[in-house]
């Protein structure tokens, strides 16, 4: 029996504006319309939290940037999908938990937490905080021990088919999303 309903950010409840927001981070750091390849080695590392942002954008550009830089970039370029946020509210009151697991980094966070996007999701874990990210097993297990919930009883919705196999290994069930909110709460819904 479902009992709760863990969801990605970026491509679920959020459009996906990352290769734009990049594209922006990288011209206010006059690199060009790229970031550098060297900035894909950091990634894992700022999504585990165990690199500093600001760092990071210094050594890429050599120049000296705030940690809310590119607040405005990331507003502009994430919006959150209504029809989700109401699937997942849907869902509390037919009495599911939900819950979010995102691969992230400090600075987005801090912005989605600033605007209360995450009331009512609960637990809320973001690899930057809990130093594990998808498709690592410790990640959904961090997720499951803050639910208090069987992998059986939880379905996993994610864009990344990689990461919605990665939770069907550990024993949660899986749900890819192609971006339909319909089609997503069709195959929820059918779900045993």
């Amino acid at each position: 029996m479902i009992r709760g309903v863990l969801f990605d950010l970026g491509g679920v409840l959020f459009t996906l504006g990352e290769a734009e927001y990049r594209r922006e981070v990288a011209r206010r750091l006059g690199l060009g319309e790229a970031l550098p390849p060297a900035y894909e080695e950091h990634v894992p590392a700022l999504q585990r939290g165990e690199a500093d942002e600001v760092a990071v954008w210094e050594a890429l550009s050599g120049r000296r940037v705030s940690p809310r830089s590119f607040d405005d970039a990331w507003l502009g370029y994430f919006h959150p999908v209504p029809a989700m946020f109401d699937l997942a509210r849907e869902l509390r009151e037919r009495g599911l938990m939900t819950a979010v697991l995102s691969n992230t980094q400090a600075s987005h966070v801090a912005i989605m937490r600033r605007l209360g996007l995450f009331d009512g999701f609960a637990p809320v874990v973001m690899s930057c905080e809990a130093g594990r990210r998808k498709p690592e097993p410790g990640a959904f297990q961090v997720v499951l021990n803050g639910m208090d919930l069987a992998p059986a009883e939880v379905v996993f919705i994610d864009d990344v088919p990689a990461y919605v196999e990665a939770a069907r290994e550990v024993g949660l069930q899986g749900i890819l999303h192609t971006g339909d909110p319909g089609a997503t709460r069709a195959a929820l819904l059918g779900l045993r």
